[in-house]
């Protein structure tokens, strides 16, 4: 069975686990194919070829370095596996780090929000982004990973763009935060055709956060042999973790409609 990994520089950590995932799902054939976050968001299908804007000839030069091609056809795969895309995760880690929830318990002395206005900021967040995928890959079904959460590393402190993660490590709600989230990205997903793969439990330290030694020895992905170490990007160990959660939920698509028959 031929498997595409397709997205951002998160895809790093699955492609320098390829030897494990070979050990570990011998009957399945991974080819990765991966761009800059900026770039990922530009690219789209043309004539069942996934690559970045064909007008953007730095990025196509860039694809065929990194990847051996400048596209990818993802026609010719049983299932594809699209990584990277925060799917509205961030704007809504900033709307809870930034408002006390109304109808829920905990108190901050931040201005009040009501919980259906905060599930819909969440809602609309996810919206836009997963019409966005939707629309990169055409009407092909594909199974997706959210970028990882970044490590526990960031907390207190990280970069800008970090910040609402970190604020969940000690948000009083971030269980509550993460289920909400989860279950509204699972069904905003489903109703476009794309099936969410969600970060294994044993890797993440608590709600939105990822266990610290996932991302040691992480690598970049278009310069084989360099560290990242960046708490975002994470390694192979993580890597063959979340395509094990991939390889579970194959596995459970293919028994669903027997489970319905019986």
């Amino acid at each position: 069975m031929k498997i595409a990994v397709v997205g951002t520089s998160n895809i790093g950590a699955v492609k320098y686990a390829e030897a494990q995932i070979e050990a570990e799902h011998p009957h399945l054939q991974v080819t990765c194919f991966g761009l800059p976050g900026g770039k990922f968001d530009g690219a789209h299908m043309s004539d069942g070829h996934f690559g970045p804007d064909r007008a953007d000839h730095g990025a196509m030069k860039l694809a065929r370095r990194v990847n051996g091609a400048p596209t990818i056809d993802l026609t010719a795969f049983d299932h594809i596996l699209v990584i990277g895309d925060t799917l509205g995760m961030p704007h809504t880690l900033w709307t809870a780090a930034s408002y006390d929830i109304a109808d829920w318990p905990a108190r901050t002395g931040r201005a009040l929000l009501s919980e259906p206005a905060f599930l819909s900021a969440m809602e609309e967040a996810i919206t836009t982004r997963a019409d966005h995928l939707r629309a990169q890959f055409a009407d092909l079904p594909i199974h997706v990973a959210l970028a990882p959460y970044p490590t526990t590393a960031v907390v207190p402190k990280g970069e800008h763009h970090q910040m609402p993660y970190a604020a969940m490590a000690h948000h009083p709600e971030a269980a509550r935060i993460q289920t909400l989230y989860r279950t509204a990205l699972t069904k905003a997903l489903l109703a476009r055709d794309m099936i969410f793969v969600p970060q294994l439990d044993e890797t993440i330290a608590s709600p939105f956060l990822t266990k610290e030694p996932y991302g040691h020895g992480s690598m970049d992905f278009r310069n084989e042999g360099r560290l990242l170490n960046d708490h975002r990007h994470m390694n192979a160990d993580f890597g063959a973790s979340l395509f094990r959660a991939f390889a579970l939920a194959l596995t459970q698509d293919t028994a669903a409609p027997q489970n319905q028959e019986g």
